[in-house]
């Protein structure tokens, strides 16, 4: 199973807690233009989380592909102990993964207060021992990977927490361009990732900050990156992987997208109603996705309010049931 190809551009679906969820991550896939995607974390906390466990939070892990488009999907686990990390590795494993990510990056203070995410970006030790661990657990042909951030306030902190990761034995690290401090407020440091690209003998995935292929660009040409993670972005345009490998010449993966962003919508819509079609057949729900999403690409473009989809957008804010929902999408 293919993840990260060091000889080719990759975009990535981001791992976004509470946002990207196995329906959100189908429909994304559907759409078309990523490579692989990355699981929300499963947190290890104080002992093993088992393969049933695993399976209950992230379904879609036992393919362990995603969508029709069959994904490849990525584990991602967050904790602090090698011991449990290297051990619920293997769970993983057993339930279906075929790639392993470690977080470095989770910012969330219930997660720091619980020396977990970003907090271990202030002891590169624990970070290298934390790696090391899995990486010895799970045999050759599992990629093991981190995704970290610049550090925990300052930037240049990343040289030696990058080096940490390789020194643990990771097959490629992840570098969201902000550290710690900065959360996501706007502005990413890709000198910082430029200079870590140009040190590692290992891979390196760009991300931050990349909400169109304009800016993926951009951050090419100052990292020197091939490999890209896409979280937010995706969220306010969620056809952006189709779009960054249409600006890049890349082969395309869909060749069905529409042009018109309100026709996307209707189609982007469609398809989750219908990826969450029985569980919300009976209750009267309203996948709160939808209306998260939708807030999103509001902000994308001017050509929304000008086109039919301010109604659209509008109703679905109110709509109460899945029927309701899609009575709407198909209104002329």
């Amino acid at each position: 199973m293919s993840f990260l190809n060091p000889n080719q551009t990759t975009l990535v679906l981001a791992p976004m807690e509470g946002v990207m969820d196995a329906p959100m991550r189908a429909l994304i896939a559907d759409l078309g233009g990523f490579d692989y995607g990355v699981s929300e974390f499963v947190r290890v906390g104080q002992g093993v989380v088992t393969a049933q466990q695993i399976l209950r939070d992230i379904p879609d892990l036992y393919g362990p592909v995603f969508g029709s488009a069959k994904l490849p999907l990525q584990l991602q686990l967050l904790g602090d102990s090698p011991e449990l990390m290297a051990a619920t590795a293997i769970e993983g494993c057993i339930a279906g993964a075929r790639a392993i990510d470690i977080n470095f990056g989770c910012p969330a203070p219930t997660i720091l207060r619980r020396s977990g995410g970003a907090a271990l970006l202030r002891t590169p030790c624990a970070i290298t021992e934390i790696v090391s661990a899995v990486r010895t657990a799970l045999p050759a042909v599992i990629p093991v990977s981190a995704k970290i951030r610049l550090g925990w306030e300052d930037p240049n902190e990343v040289d030696v927490i990058a080096r940490a990761v390789e020194d643990g034995g990771a097959n490629w690290i992840t570098i969201h361009a902000r550290t710690k401090q900065e959360g996501y407020r706007p502005g990413v440091h890709w000198d910082a990732v430029a200079r870590v690209k140009a040190r590692l003998s290992i891979p390196v995935v760009a991300n931050g900050d990349l909400f169109t292929a304009e800016e993926v660009a951009r951050c090419a040409a100052e990292t020197g990156c091939t490999h890209f993670m896409i979280g937010r972005g995706i969220l306010k345009n969620p056809f952006l992987a189709h779009d960054i490998r249409a600006s890049q010449s890349l082969p395309a993966l869909r060749a069905d997208i529409p042009a018109q962003l309100s026709n996307r919508l209707r189609l982007g819509i469609e398809r989750y109603a219908a990826l969450t079609r029985d569980q919300a057949a009976n209750s009267g729900f309203i996948p709160s996705r939808v209306k998260q999403w939708v807030g999103m690409v509001r902000d994308i473009s001017d050509d929304v309010p000008r086109d039919v989809s301010r109604e659209v957008l509008t109703a679905v804010k109110r709509a109460r049931t899945t029927s309701e929902l899609l009575d709407l999408i198909h209104r002329p």
